[in-house]
């Protein structure tokens, strides 16, 4: 079962900026453990990592409401489209906005 915190809810922003914290701390151990991929961004579905990339690609390869993870810290969820055909683009997620 997925945590709490992947429910597809809109969330308050104390909420979304726990979800964005919990997909760093994600990615970054993720990191730790595969150095060979210092850079890019980490994939990550209902709280596990799935994938990684050198850059941020073409969403339709991608599930909606999955996250990718930069270096920096950066969020982007995929968004629009279904399961089948791909999301139809990545969106920075800001705290702020949710």
């Amino acid at each position: 079962m997925a945590p709490w915190y992947f429910n597809e809810v809109k969330e308050q922003n104390p909420l979304m900026a726990q979800l964005i914290e919990a997909l760093r701390a994600t990615a970054t151990k993720w990191r730790a453990g595969n150095q060979e991929h210092a850079g890019g961004v980490v994939l990550v579905w209902r709280g596990e990592v799935y994938g990684w990339k050198n850059e941020l690609r073409n969403p339709a390869s991608e599930r909606p409401g999955a996250y990718a993870v930069d270096k920096a810290g950066l969020v982007f969820q995929a968004q629009g489209g279904d399961d089948y055909n791909g999301a139809k683009a990545w969106v920075a997620v800001n705290p702020d906005e949710h």
